[in-house]
């Protein structure tokens, strides 16, 4: 295998134009003041003036990597892991520089999609696809001064296709291994005061067992759509619409069934809305958003033939959030940002098995306000800090700090960036209700630390990039075998170290190289005292190479590496945890551009069709072929 991935990596850099490196002439200054962000300040801001890293994936990375699902993106950002029980959309986790799913915010649009009818408030990636995406921004570490709750690993926002001042329509479809296609529509564009965009994708795969020892197939269908609307009613006020809807059914296998072939399928639909009124005062120097957003979660499961399986439920919750979000601009040197939100969570929970013991529904609110600011002290040095207060109906007040700096000292060869962050994590709703929750739960807090450095090389040909974290959790809630309910309890640090480096010999011609060193440790005394977190590997690698030929064809590859992990923390019933081997995975990607409106594209995943587990007994994909085409007006 290892040679084989070897030859893979000498036949790419055979393919680079050599004589071309370092050929194009130096970029602009704008173009280093990095990317618009909105995940570190919540308002637009250059990724340069920021401390924290983040990360942003744009539509013509998502259409490069060919993939189906947003989680096979995920796994390409450094400290990030991804944990797949099966096929495409079976249950997903995304564990950010070692913390827990649970301590992942979600944003769709800009819209919390977290579930609060789950045991721990996490959202299951698997119902998520690449769709009609068009940007991802990873932010990475606490940032709860911004986003609140759940902001303790880090914020993945996901931004549905844009409005477009020019009518434009985009097209896409794909078949493949495993009877597998997707097809994909957008339509979008602007008339004098109002633009929009509406849009929907399909999904389907006939999928693998979910278990690895079943011999029966798991599918997945899934079924999205997206819109938005923005309605200028003067120069300097405007509406804003947006929606996403998102359907899935997906079979599965219980592990704890009399046989590895069980048939249970879980059906998931998720809405999000949003209609906000935008106000720009003192010629935009002070801009309100007001705003109203709703989140509509619902979950049903069912086993033929089964009628007392767990696996029959309905599960259901819901977050109306009312916010109030400024910024002003009182001097060029100065950006404050502020905002007030009120947020209400519901879940509902029924399991016709467990005789509706547990209280069927039950609410949580929380009253919130934060400041922060943005000060340039002088050419070069960005200073940025903030304080967020939370009064919950349920656990009292929470108080958040953070700050960062990032500063240049010659025009953006050089980046230095440090960073403080908090954030906190309030129980759930099913982790504190009785009979089975517990009631004197204290919400889970963290601090962390990072310290990075980017330097350009070659006249900016050439990135490489530094940053050491650590994060250090206390009250994390954990389920307790000696109580059986959760408890605070755990003690959990993680420290680690993540490289990127990026060449771009010609705008033709790109590398990029990651490595990332995560070592989350549970800190609790006890059996598991000094464990390696669950499916989160001490060491990955990424490696990408893309190559547009002089005939017009693009070329690409990957190779994924992971080291060894656990499948699960030690306990009184297991002191010794089960390991999961490392693994490698490589791809080929091409894409041709028949017209200017017309691109044929093809993948092979999984190449060297690699064994492996990321859940232990659960399956995962072998070799996969895939083609498709794309249209664009």
């Amino acid at each position: 295998m290892l040679k084989n991935i070897l030859q893979f990596s000498a036949a790419i850099a055979a393919l680079c134009p050599s004589h071309a490196l370092y050929a194009q002439d130096n970029a602009d200054d704008a173009e280093f003041r990095g990317d618009i962000i909105v995940t570190a300040t919540g308002s637009e801001s250059y990724s340069h003036e920021s401390g924290q890293a983040v990360t942003v994936l744009d539509k013509k990375d998502i259409e490069q990597s060919q993939q189906a699902s947003i989680s096979d993106l995920l796994r390409q950002v450094p400290g990030v892991a991804v944990a797949r029980s099966g096929g495409v959309g079976s249950q997903t986790s995304v564990f950010i520089r070692g913390g827990e799913s649970s301590q992942t915010l979600v944003l769709v649009d800009g819209v919390k999609i977290n579930d609060p009818s789950t045991p721990n408030n996490s959202f299951d990636f698997g119902a998520l696809m690449t769709g009609n995406l068009n940007r991802v921004e990873i932010l990475r570490g606490p940032n709860s001064v911004i986003w609140g709750s759940q902001a303790i690993g880090g914020v993945i926002n996901v931004q549905t296709a844009p409005t477009s001042e020019a009518f434009e329509v985009q097209a896409m479809a794909e078949y493949g291994s495993l009877n597998s296609g997707q097809a994909r529509a957008n339509i979008s564009g602007t008339t004098g005061r109002i633009s929009g965009s509406i849009g929907a994708s399909y999904y389907r795969t006939d999928g693998v067992s979910a278990l690895r020892t079943g011999t029966e197939r798991d599918g997945y269908k899934n079924f999205a759509a997206n819109g938005k609307l923005g309605l200028e009613l003067t120069d300097n006020i405007g509406i804003d619409l947006r929606g996403y809807y998102n359907k899935g059914r997906v079979e599965f296998d219980d592990p704890f069934g009399a046989t590895a072939d069980t048939y249970p399928e879980n059906e998931n639909e998720q809405f999000v809305g949003y209609i906000g009124l935008n106000a720009n005062l003192f010629d935009g120097a002070v801009k309100n958003i007001f705003s109203y957003t709703r989140t509509d979660l619902t979950r049903i499961g069912t086993e033929p033939n089964v009628p007392f399986s767990f696996n029959v439920n309905i599960l259901k919750g819901a977050i109306d959030r009312f916010a109030y979000r400024g910024s002003a601009s009182p001097h060029d040197k100065i950006d404050l940002n502020f905002g007030v939100e009120h947020e209400s969570s519901t879940a509902s929970t029924f399991f016709p098995a467990g005789g509706g013991a547990a209280p069927n529904q039950a609410e949580t609110q929380v009253t919130s306000g934060y400041a922060q600011a943005v000060l340039r002290p002088f050419t070069g040095l960005t200073l940025t800090g903030g304080v967020r207060y939370d009064d919950t109906s349920d656990y009292g007040d929470v108080t958040t700090f953070g700050a960062n700096a990032a500063y240049s000292p010659n025009g953006g060869n050089t980046i230095f960036r440090a960073t403080y962050a908090e954030g906190f994590r309030a129980p759930t709703l099913t982790e504190a209700l009785l009979p089975f929750g517990n009631a004197a739960l204290r919400p889970e807090t963290a601090k962390s630390y990072d310290v990075g450095v980017e330097q350009n090389f070659l006249g900016r040909h050439a990135t490489i990039a530094a940053t050491l974290f650590k994060r250090d959790s206390k009250d994390a809630i954990i389920y307790s075998f000696v109580t059986f309910q959760s408890e605070n309890v755990a003690r959990v640090r993680a420290t680690g170290a993540e490289i990127t480096l990026a060449l771009r010999p010609s705008d033709r011609f790109t590398i990029n190289a990651q490595y990332s060193y995560v070592n989350a440790q549970d800190r609790t005394p006890g059996v598991s005292f000094g464990a390696q977190l669950p499916r989160r590997p001490k060491h990955s690698v990424n490696f990408s190479a893309d190559w547009q030929t002089p005939l017009g064809l693009d070329i690409g590859g990957d190779i994924y590496v992971a080291g060894d992990s656990f499948n699960s923390l030690p306990n009184i019933y297991a002191p010794t945890a089960p390991r999961l081997d490392g693994y490698i995975l490589a791809g080929i990607r091409a894409s041709y551009p028949v017209t200017d409106n017309v691109e044929i594209f093809g993948r092979v995943d999984n190449l060297f069709d690699s064994d492996y587990e990321v859940v232990r007994r659960y399956n995962v994909l072998g070799r996969n072929i895939f083609a498709g085409v794309r249209l664009k007006y």
